[in-house]
């Protein structure tokens, strides 16, 4: 799995510090907080179908680069692929909460989402998403 995060040129501490710059306080404090994030990182980062999510968007995100089509802007409106895949992640690890979650990481943006192509910036959001969620479940 470590090769898709290779290739978008991300890193595990990139993941964790986007993450945890729309935290709110909790009871939870933030040094087990992050252990929890970085167990479950490491656990979605080996499970199949998150790969293969996230292999998906990749690919398409390649294939976008390549062919060019008729996308009028950097992330049009109309173009929902991207957000679908984002919030399938999520919800696949965080459930319903996290779809709200990556709504949040989707309009903001912290951290390296901000630096990341339209599609790419979606998949890599729903997995943070997914896992903050599951992190203060």
């Amino acid at each position: 799995m470590r090769d898709i995060l290779e290739k978008i040129n991300v890193t595990k501490e990139d993941l964790e510090i986007s993450a945890f710059k729309l935290v709110v306080p909790s009871n939870l404090n933030e040094k087990k907080a992050r252990e929890k994030f970085q167990t479950l990182l490491e656990k979605y980062l080996n499970d199949i179908n998150v790969i293969t999510m996230l292999w998906a968007g990749y690919l398409l995100n390649e294939k976008i680069a390549k062919e060019k089509p008729e996308i009028n802007s950097e992330d049009p409106a109309y173009f929902v692929a991207d957000e679908i895949l984002g919030m399938s992640i999520a919800n696949y690890i965080g459930g319903t909460n996290a779809i709200f979650n990556f709504r949040r990481y989707d309009t903001e943006k912290p951290g390296i989402l901000s630096r990341l192509d339209p599609m790419i910036d979606d998949i890599i959001g729903g997995l943070i998403a997914g896992i903050m969620t599951k992190t203060y479940e």
